[in-house]
Formats: structure tokens, C-alpha cells, sequence
């Protein structure tokens, strides 16, 4: 059974995260992507490390299967890359903005084509300002809110806004494929991190564009549903979800409080909001007296949401991986198709 993008050919001149994430996803559906690294030092990611598997990091193993490698120098080889644009269906590149124009490679030349031209940067195509994630995550707001009340700012332990901005890439991708089709036209396409982040952070947005909340610090809980977070148990942590006012009366019984499902202070999820600082402190004893083993139990019979703080490595074991042909490992993509078996197969090259 063929794959979706089976005939399809991108160029990749994208290095560091979101661009070789993006794709890693339509590798992984079927086209045939060659990687462009330049002479000697490659993907800045290759060096990310420890750990390394063999001469290359983890980190840059993980964004890279399921495509060819070659590479050249920008500057000295213009005919032979030319010559590679000219067969590809699909450019994709996250230079800052005017980098692949002064290179001679930019847009405009390819605009009467079919080539579909996708840009990932930092803040669009009007900035050359460098946007790596640590800093998207800054300016976005979302090390603010993601902060324990209090405490300085928190960040994710992924580089999140690339990871969004290379599925919001690779979607407007397959748009424009599809639309090729019917057209025959290629497509510019421009994807920045900084949009892409704030358009993920929609309920955080949404409260500022329509009712004028800033949304304060929640650290390991959540400004719109109380109680959604995470509480510390005898023996561990424990995250705890009540969404609706359903599994709030089934999470009274299953707390052994009762007589909240009563109380004025707690009815409808908007008087919890108002309330937490009275909830929250009377509930943190309750799951402090018993193991996080005993809460999930009780919890999850109760058909109420709840998961145990886990390691990366202990929420792998859930996880079949994948097995590329030199027997390497690899997260599988988590993209489901009927009749359509994801390949297992292209480890990460060199050129």
C-alpha cells in the first residue's frame, strides 16, 4: 500500500528543530526528503549533547529519519542546487528572512513554478531577528503563565514553539499540495515560531482578546478549571482533572467530601475559580495522607481523570518504538491511516 506523499520530493535546508521536524512528519508519510548540510559541520543539532549514540547527538537523531543527506556549499554550488529546486515539489528553509535571497535561492525566482516554498523563522517574514525557542518562549507570555504563583518564570522541558510551528508548516504544506492538484499552482508559505506559539496558547489568548485578563502564573494548574492540577501525595505527585460539574460530584464521593457537592463555594466550576485559594488548601492534606498508587486507584474508579507524575523513560514503556533498518529505535509517528502502515525504516544520515 503506497504512503500518502509517495512521489513527492522535498528539499530540506532547514537545521536545528522546527524545520527538521516538519520534514521528519512528510518523510515519515511517504515523500523523499533530502537534507542539505553544509560541508563539515552539518546540523547544528548533530552537537547537541551529551547524549550522543555513536558521533551524534540524540537530539539530532530524533528529528531527522527517513531522509537522504547531502551536502553543499550554498555560495560555491548555486548550479547544483539550483539544479536539486528544479526537481523538488517542495522547498522548505528556516534561514532568517532575506538569507536564501542574498544566497540567490530566494522565492521570487521560483514564483511561476509548481514548487511549493515553505519559511520557518522566528517573528515572520519582516524580521531577521533570530527566534530560537528559549526566547519565543519568553516574549510569547507563556514562561509567565507557566510559572508556580510566586516563583520565577517556568518553561517546558521541549522546545515546544518549534515543535508547533513544524506541524502548522507541514499542514499548510499538504493544503497547498491539495490545492495544487486542482490549480496547478506552487505556493509561498511563512510560518513563524512566535505566531505559531501564541496561536497553541488560544485559551490563554483568548482571555486577553475577549475579556481583557492578562492570565496570571498557574504553575502546575490551570486559571480556567479548579481543581486541574497537579497535588503532592505521600509518595509522589499526581495530576488531577475535574472539567465538568459530572465528575465533580462523582470527585466529592471519591474524596470523602460530600457535603460539597452543597456548598455555595463550589458550585459550577466559575465559583471553584473564584474560590480556589479556599478549595485547593483544604484538598492538599487530603492527598497528602494517602500514596499517589491509593488516589489513582480510588480516582480512576470513580471515572475520574487523574495520572501519576511520570519520568520520559517510564512513560516509554507504554510505547512500542519503532525499529529503522540498522535496528536503531526511534518514537513512532503518532499519525494513524487506514490502509497506510508508516514506513520503519531510513535511520538519520550523514552526507
Amino acid at each position: 500500500m503506497s504512503l500518502p506523499l509517495a512521489g513527492i520530493r522535498v528539499l530540506d535546508f532547514t537545521r536545528a528543530v522546527a524545520g527538521p521536524f516538519c520534514t521528519m512528519m512528510l518523510g515519515d508519510l511517504g515523500a523523499a526528503v533530502t537534507k542539505v548540510e553544509e560541508p563539515g559541520t552539518g546540523d547544528e543539532t548533530r552537537q547537541w549533547g551529551p547524549p550522543f549514540h555513536g558521533d551524534d547527538s540524540t537530539y539530532w537523531l530524533g528529528l531527522n529519519r527517513n531522509k537522504s543527506s547531502v551536502a553543499f556549499d550554498l555560495k560555491a554550488d548555486r548550479g547544483e542546487v539550483l539544479a536539486r529546486i528544479a526537481e523538488s515539489d517542495i522547498l522548505v528553509e528556516n534561514f532568517r528572512p532575506g538569507v536564501m535571497d542574498r544566497l540567490g535561492f530566494g522565492y521570487e525566482q521560483f514564483a511561476q513554478s509548481r514548487l511549493i516554498y515553505a519559511s520557518v523563522s522566528g517573528f515572520g517574514p519582516d524580521s531577521a531577528q533570530p527566534g530560537y525557542d528559549l526566547m519565543i518562549q519568553a516574549l510569547s507570555g507563556l514562561m509567565h503563565t507557566s510559572a508556580l504563583p510566586g516563583a520565577s518564570a517556568g518553561k517546558t522541558s521541549f522546545p515546544v514553539a518549534d515543535i508547533l510551528a513544524s506541524l502548522f508548516t507541514s499542514q499548510a504544506i499538504l493544503a497547498a499540495l491539495l490545492r495544487r492538484q486542482s490549480t496547478g499552482e506552487g505556493a509561498r508559505i511563512h510560518v513563524s515560531l512566535f505566531e505559531s506559539l501564541l496561536a497553541g496558547m488560544s485559551p490563554l489568548t483568548s482571555a486577553v482578546l475577549l475579556a481583557g485578563v492578562d492570565p496570571k502564573p498557574a504553575g502546575l494548574g490551570l486559571n480556567n478549571i479548579v481543581p486541574y492540577q497537579v497535588f503532592d501525595c505521600a509518595d509522589g505527585q499526581l495530576a488531577v482533572g475535574v472539567p465538568n460539574e459530572r465528575i465533580w460530584l462523582r470527585f466529592c464521593d471519591a474524596v470523602e467530601q460530600p457535603y460539597w457537592k452543597t456548598d455555595p463555594r463550589f458550585a459550577g466550576n466559575a465559583a471553584r475559580v473564584r474560590n480556589r485559594d479556599q478549595l485547593i488548601p483544604l484538598l492538599a492534606p487530603l492527598f497528602g495522607a494517602r500514596s499517589k498508587a491509593d488516589w489513582a486507584k480510588r480516582l480512576s474508579e470513580a471515572g475520574i481523570p487523574c495520572g501519576s507524575v511520570q519520568t520520559v523513560a517510564e512513560a516509554l514503556r507504554q510505547i512500542t518504538p519503532w525499529e529503522l533498518e540498522d535496528g536503531l529505535p526511534a518514537m513512532p509517528n503518532p499519525m494513524r491511516i487506514s490502509n497506510c502502515e508508516m514506513p520503519r525504516r531510513r535511520p538519520p544520515r550523514r552526507p
